[in-house]
């Protein structure tokens, strides 16, 4: 009897021994695969690119611009703020990048 739980608690032990080089060689696996953008890439990502649109057109000097337009750039800078700046139409980035090339001129 005693040989048996003997056993039991090696093969348990090898079956933990197994599980953790697998989740080991796995973890490596991962990180051999990851692509990490280097910091001087031509390449930058969608959210990298919002996120700076969105900078830029929080610049806009609202003084500068027409009451009408004012409200649109509002509300338009609202809607990026509140659903991100994915929410907004290509028109509406257009709208935006005309206001800013004006402003910045």
């Amino acid at each position: 009897m005693a040989f048996w739980v003997i056993g039991l608690v090696v093969a348990a032990a090898c079956c933990f021994g197994l599980r953790m080089a697998y989740r080991r060689w796995r973890a490596r696996r991962i990180a051999a695969r990851r692509i990490v953008e280097r910091p001087n890439s031509f390449y930058s990502s969608i959210l990298v690119k919002n996120q700076v649109d969105r900078t830029r057109w929080g610049r806009i000097d609202l003084s500068r611009v027409h009451p009408v337009n004012r409200e649109e750039v509002e509300r338009l800078l609202a809607v990026a703020d509140t659903l991100g700046v994915d929410a907004l139409s290509s028109r509406e980035r257009v709208f935006l990048e005309t206001l800013t090339e004006l402003s910045f001129g």
